[in-house]
């Protein structure tokens, strides 16, 4: 591939020296028919300025073609081949050293500088040209052509013949290859066409004359000036050159037909005369031409600064807008400030209302920082350096903003403050995001400090039953004390744990709004009456007496029945605590428009003023004392807080102050009852009867707990079972092979296969499908329990488990047994 294009390229260069050699020679040809004094000078040599223009465009290479082209111009006018080539030899050295020179110089070939014309006038049109001329009539004297005392006159014509075409050929060459392709409109074409028609029309005037004016010695010749000019005024280079060509042209034709102002004389006085007259033209309209090139470029370079300029302003109040900052300049020996358009508005004020004085700037100051900010520019003039503020401002509508300054002084020759330049910014936004996170932190904080406490509290709450329950063991293990008495107190301890982890899962659930609430149309005496039931048991303990006053009408919400009873009894339940015994309670209720308020009171320990913004917070203790007499973990508040919420309603507490008493409130709506609702209650049902545990089942136990498995065997060998454990998923899908039990009772977090694949797995069985499955897990969460349904188990109980509630199950369970066992026989 590469030889390919190294041939394309040998190709491309060959066509192109070909084509130079023919232009140089035609040129030449044309050039050499204007001759005197020797056929091989000319005035008029047109390929002085071809060669140059292509050594300059292609490169040095093109030197063959120059060097070929001359030396056929005059071997076919008859000159010996040997002087043929010692005048190309001129020829080709002039048009080298002129391309050598101006590279060397740096010049463009586009002469888009003046300096770029000065250099091709002097380098090309005055120096090279003596190379050519000297050398060519060297090999006419040498060659026995041209005898010594014509060098001289034939030195002269040579010299002005390749001068003219450097000044007039090579530029017009130059500007038209190297500028850039025209994209004028038409009208700027037309315009281009109209002043070439004034050129020929002016030139064929003035040179040829229809009526002769020239004959009389008028000076006609110049009025091709303005035409030059207008040409490089409108288009430059390109412009001035043609003009200067087609005019040199039309004055050189006319001339040698003996046209014109010049034609006096012989033919080469008048070429000579013509040639000079064109080279003033050319240099003027290059001169001119450059002149007016530098001006449009530094005006195309002001026009680009001006426009960079107003977009980086444009930026910069973009910038200053988004960041809410304006600049400001003060002549301090004035008292002159000068704000920028953005100030006014960051200070409140209508455009152009600013009164541009330093007084005036004091009194948007607030009266509180007046005085120092004052203080800090005086010191920074009296220092002669900046200053860096905070300060507010008062607007014209009483706002107040914080704003930021910055300043700096600047001197004069005599070392004296001058002037101040700075720059006003609005922090108001900043200083109240600071103020807001000192809060946030200081939130954080307090809610750090209550989690450490609340974790210390945790710990203490839960090694308190811990400690009766080793005790009991121990007692057991001794036998020597009652063993009823031991029972209840370790059953005690136990709901006591169960109530602490139901809590802290309770207020988990709500916080993170995982709890639903199942409302229904309920009495809130019913609530009410649930409550105290649930807290008989403390208020008798503590010796309370609970006074309980509703209204004599039903009062009928919509709510959840547990969770309202869980409200009041964390209310009884706080009043309990922090009451002396033999202290009184109140429990009240009092209808209001479209709600009901329920009010706890106590005669206890009451509540610090301080302590009732945050009573409600989650781990908010009023007691944080090291005793901790009266426990609890102080999230009670909280469940009560959440809980109303969530019914729609709110919460309040109240208190005169320590050893005062306190008193919380709970605003519930109400809802309208019916007339059917207006009826006699109907009985309520009487408790059920306590159940018994069934006997006789085979039950297999899946815990991976060995003491929590043991345990729960025991217990349930002692109902009569028939019990046998595993302590993984793998062992009891053996198990449940080869023992066929009636109940497997499971827990959900197992090694390797959890509980809920367990299910999943004996219910594929057919084997299995009357099995009854029991999860028994810590794991509570309504999620939990829909999971677990969802995986095969019939049921769901949380740790420890409700063995009331386990008897139940399996009594149920004991009768389908039975049932199933029946229709086994009935079939055999």
């Amino acid at each position: 591939m590469q030889p390919a294009v190294a041939g394309f390229r040998a190709l491309a260069l060959g066509i192109q020296l070909s084509v130079l050699t023919l232009f140089y020679v035609g040129a030449a040809r044309l050039g050499l028919t204007m001759a005197f004094g020797a056929e091989q000078v000319t005035p008029v040599w047109p390929p002085t300025g071809i060669a140059l223009a292509a050594l300059l465009l292609l490169g040095l290479r093109a030197w063959p073609a120059i060097f070929v082209g001359a030396v056929v111009s005059n071997v076919t006018i008859g000159t010996p081949f040997w002087i043929a080539c010692g005048i190309a030899t001129g020829n080709t050295l002039e048009a080298l050293a002129a391309a050598w020179l101006l590279r060397l110089l740096r010049v463009d070939v586009a002469l888009p500088r003046v300096r770029d014309v000065l250099l091709l006038i002097v380098a090309g049109s005055v120096l090279s040209t003596t190379v050519s001329a000297t050398i060519g009539v060297a090999s006419l004297y040498l060659g026995g052509i041209q005898p010594w005392d014509a060098l001289p006159r034939l030195w002269g014509v040579w010299w002005v013949g390749d001068a003219g075409g450097d000044l007039i050929v090579a530029p017009l060459l130059l500007v038209w290859a190297s500028m850039p392709q025209l994209r004028w409109p038409r009208w700027r074409i037309l315009e281009a066409l109209a002043l070439l028609a004034g050129v020929v029309g002016v030139s064929l005037a003035v040179f040829v004359g229809a009526f002769g004016l020239w004959r009389e010695g008028y000076p006609l010749h110049y009025t091709i000036f303005p035409f030059v000019i207008a040409g490089a005024l409108r288009f430059g280079h390109r412009g001035a050159t043609t003009a200067t060509f087609v005019a040199s042209t039309l004055a050189i034709w006319s001339t040698v037909h003996g046209f014109g102002p010049f034609a006096t004389g012989g033919i080469g006085e008048r070429l000579i005369m013509v040639q000079l007259f064109m080279a003033v033209v050319a240099i003027t309209a290059l001169l001119l031409s450059g002149a007016i090139g530098e001006r449009n470029a530094a005006d195309r370079r002001r026009a680009d600064d001006f426009a960079r300029l107003a977009d980086s302003e444009q930026r910069l109040r973009l910038a200053f807008e988004a960041a809410q900052m304006g600049v400001w300049d003060w002549d301090i020996q004035s008292g002159a400030v000068r704000w920028s358009d953005n100030l006014e508005a960051l200070h409140g004020l209508p455009p152009g209302s600013f009164t541009g004085t330093f007084e005036g700037f004091q009194r948007l100051v607030h009266p509180d920082d007046r005085a120092m900010v004052s203080q800090t520019i005086a010191r920074a003039v009296e220092l002669r350096a900046g200053y860096d503020i905070e300060f507010r401002t008062v607007q014209a509508d009483g706002r107040v903003r914080w704003m930021s300054g910055k300043g700096q002084v600047f001197t004069d020759d005599r070392g004296r403050a001058k002037r101040m330049m700075g720059l006003s910014m609005d922090v108001s936004d900043r200083k109240r995001l600071e103020d807001e996170l000192r809060q946030r932190a200081g939130e954080l904080a307090d809610a750090d400090r209550r989690k450490d406490e609340f974790l210390a509290m945790l710990a203490h709450e839960l090694r308190n039953p811990l400690a009766p329950l080793s005790n009991a063991l121990h007692l057991l293990e001794r036998g020597g004390a009652d063993r009823d008495q031991i029972r209840e107190m370790a059953e005690r301890q136990v709901r006591h744990l169960a109530r602490l982890v139901d809590d802290l899962l309770d207020v988990s659930r709500i916080t993170q709004g995982k709890i639903s609430l199942r409302k229904e149309r309920l009495l809130l005496s019913d609530a009410v009456t649930r409550a105290v039931e649930m807290m008989r048991e403390v208020l008798d303990a503590r010796g309370h007496q609970l006074t309980v006053s509703l209204p004599g009408r039903p009062v009928r919400l919509e709510a959840d029945a547990a969770r309202l009873a869980q409200v009041l009894a964390n209310l009884l339940a706080n009043a309990a605590k922090f009451t002396p015994s033999a202290g009184s309670i109140w429990l009240t209720a009092e209808p209001l428009d479209g709600e009901v308020v329920i009010r706890v009171r106590d005669t206890g320990i009451g509540l610090a003023p301080e302590l009732l913004p945050n009573l409600f917070d989650l781990f908010v203790q009023g007691d944080a004392s090291l005793d901790r007499t009266r426990g609890g973990l102080g999230i009670g508040l909280t469940l009560v807080k959440r809980l109303v919420e969530m019914h729609g309603g709110r919460v309040e507490a109240r208190s005169p102050g320590l050893g005062q008493g306190s008193e919380f409130l709970v605003f519930l709506p109400t809802v309208e009852s019916t007339m059917a609702e207006h009826a006699a209650e109907p009985p309520r049902p009487a408790a059920a009867a306590q159940p018994t545990a069934a006997k006789g089942l085979r039950i297999v136990i899946v815990e991976d707990n060995q003491d929590a498995a043991e345990s729960m065997a025991m217990v349930l060998g002692l109902w009569g079972h028939d019990v046998e454990i595993a302590f993984d998923a793998m062992a009891a899908l053996q198990l449940a092979e080869r023992a066929a039990p009636d109940v497997i009772i499971s827990d959900l977090g197992l090694p390797g296969m959890s509980g809920y694949d367990l299910a999943k797995r004996l219910r594929q069985e057919p084997t299995f499908g009357r099995v009854v499955l029991i999860a028994l897990s810590g794991y509570a969460r309504e999620d939990d329990k829909r999971r677990a349904l969802a995986a095969g188990f019939d049921h769901h109980l949380v740790k420890p488990a409700d063995l009331d509630a386990l008897a139940e199950l399996l009594g149920k369970a004991q009768v389908a047994a039975a049932e199933q066992r029946a229709r086994a026989r009935t079939i055999h």
